[in-house]
Order: C-alpha cells, then structure tokens, then sequence
C-alpha cells in the first residue's frame, strides 16, 4: 500500500466519496432484493439481466475507488480507507485515514497493523 493522500487531500475527496458509496449501498441493496427473487422462482421478466447491470455498475462505481486508492472496506455500512503519511512524536507512520458513514468529517485514523480497532483522532497526530 502506497501512502497516496495527505489529510487535505482526503478530506477534498470525501465528499465525492460519500456519494458514490452510497450510490453503491443503493445498488447493492437492490441486487440483493432481486437475487433473492431470482432464487426464490419470484424473478420478473428482465430480473435477471437487471441484476447483471447492477452487477457491473457496483463493479464500475468500486473502480472509482480503486482508480483514486481509496480502500473500501465496507458498503452497508460505509467503511473508507485512505492511505497517508504522518508523524506522530516525531515518528514518521504510514496509516489510514479512516471515514464510517454517519460521521460528518474525516476525523479518524488507524496504523495499517492494528485496523479499525485501533482507531484515534487524526487530532493526535503531528502532521499528516
């Protein structure tokens, strides 16, 4: 993982961001209601070429991410990761910065070791 934004630039990002996550929640949430359509023998006539075009727009909107390296690790609920550099104590650290749905501003980062779990205020760093 290459450290690829600084706070600001995320931070510029995550609006956009959150948009297009919540496009894709969308999506999602209609794949699944006509999978289990399909799967149940209940699938409407076009159901099924439906559900592929969700498919691929899921897959497409996920490109988004990937292209901007942007790490998505969740959709319901949203989860985003942005690799970064900073500092903390002096000490040069390569971490995430880390947005959950439902919080207002990118506020939260983690050290690629630990995960989520390890989440602290972007406050307690020095520089980022």
């Amino acid at each position: 993982m290459e450290p690829t934004f600084t706070y600001e630039s995320a931070a510029a990002l995550l609006p956009e961001a959150r948009a297009r996550i919540a496009e894709i929640a969308d999506a999602s949430a209609r794949l699944q209601r006509l999978a289990m359509a399909i799967r149940a023998g209940d699938a409407a006539d076009g159901d099924v070429p439906r559900a592929k075009a969700l498919e691929a727009q899921i897959d497409a909107d996920l490109g988004w991410f990937r292209e901007r390296g942007v790490q998505v690790k969740g959709v319901a609920p949203a989860l985003l990761d942005f690799p970064a550099r900073a500092s903390r104590d002096g000490e040069s650290l390569v971490v995430l910065l880390c947005w959950r749905e439902g919080e207002d501003a990118l506020a939260w980062y983690h050290p690629v070791e630990t995960g989520y779990i390890g989440r602290a205020p972007i406050a307690e760093l020095d520089d980022v």
